[in-house]
């Protein structure tokens, strides 16, 4: 029988570069090279020997064949036999590539750590007409690959019509084909970032997965780009407006005037007012999504709240005009009184 064989402790940068990645991965030992690799959680085998296995105790591990890692290898092989299949597989998990949600703005792209480096940052992709995929940390880099591509095989003015059709670019630019222009550039780094996340997001990392799309049939099917009317970008905040004309308004801080101190407000009183209220109104509402700690949260601000204005200005009323409002609760205090007294109480 084969001798066990010690497990390494990971070092400090595989601990920090795994802590960068977050909750949906894993350390795992690689018995072939004898080392720490990170994989995603789905990607975990019940084979492995993972971090967590070897900080509660299972810190060697026996081959059953000597020189290899027995069931460790034939899980390593099929893998292998996976990735072999699926060339972008590899890709994912030497730069361990996933499609990530900034917290901040709700927007989405796709991240992975460059080679030798410890920090997550922004990749970017393209699949060129020979099947040659580019992959690079450097927008630059991959801009000119597809430009390049494009005009290689004669689809530069398809690029410039689709983003001409998704009210992308100016007519002005359509016409000219200035790939100098602003508008121009910004239209190619979105698509870029939308077919690099797309390409990599969409994949299944198994025999049965299909070849990516190229470039512009991507951007065509409709995965791609969204025009004005199609709602851009799935993650983009969203903003709601509320039907509430400035006759219900009107309504609301009479109303509200008569119950805190007995009168309506003057006209000077209710102009101000009015002006706050319908300012909120054409704000509207404003919806954004993020990914927290591996949740989806949504997160709504704004828009005309009746119950939460009515107690804002109800407070405001009272502050503003104390009397009035000492004199409203004495009144309603003594009608209530009197419909006590009249019940025969």
């Amino acid at each position: 029988m084969a001798e066990p064989i010690k497990i390494s402790k990971p070092s400090k940068e595989q601990e920090r570069a795994l802590s960068l990645k977050g909750s949906d991965w894993r350390l795992v030992w690689d018995p072939q090279s004898k080392n720490w690799k990170t994989v995603k959680v789905g990607e975990v085998k019940s084979a492995d020997i993972t971090y967590d296995d070897w900080r509660n105790g299972q810190t060697t591990y026996t081959p059953i064949t000597p020189g290899r890692g027995g069931a460790l290898d034939v899980a390593e092989q099929t893998a292998t036999r996976e990735a072999e299949q699926d060339p972008l597989y590899k890709y994912v998990r030497d730069y361990g590539l996933e499609v990530v949600t900034d917290p901040q703005n709700g927007n989405t792209y796709l991240r992975g750590i460059p080679k030798g480096g410890t920090t997550a940052v922004p990749f970017y992709l393209y699949l060129d007409s020979k099947g040659v995929i580019h992959l690079s940390e450097n927008y630059d880099a991959i801009k000119k690959k597809t430009l390049d591509d494009l005009k290689a095989t004669g689809k530069l003015d398809a690029f410039f019509q689709e983003l001409y059709n998704k009210k992308k670019i100016s007519k002005e630019t359509f016409n000219s084909r200035n790939i100098q222009s602003t508008d121009f550039n910004a239209a190619l780094v979105d698509s870029i970032n939308t077919y690099s996340k797309g390409v990599i997001g969409n994949r299944q990392f198994d025999p049965t997965a299909t070849k990516a799309p190229d470039f512009l049939t991507f951007l065509q099917s409709g995965a791609g780009l969204r025009g004005p009317a199609g709602g851009g970008d799935e993650n983009l905040p969203r903003r709601e407006f509320q039907d509430i004309s400035k006759i219900e308004l009107n309504k609301f801080i009479d109303a509200i005037y008569l119950e805190t101190i007995g009168r309506k407000p003057s006209e000077e009183q209710r102009k101000a007012k009015l002006k706050e209220l319908n300012d909120i109104v054409k704000k509207g509402i404003v919806t954004t999504t993020s990914v927290v700690g591996g949740e989806i949260q949504t997160r709504r601000k704004g828009g005309f709240d009746e119950r939460q204005q009515a107690l804002q200005l109800q407070e405001e009323l009272k502050t503003q005009n104390p009397l009035e409002y000492e004199r409203r609760q004495a009144f309603e205090f003594m009608d209530e009184l009197q419909k006590i007294m009249s019940g025969g109480m």
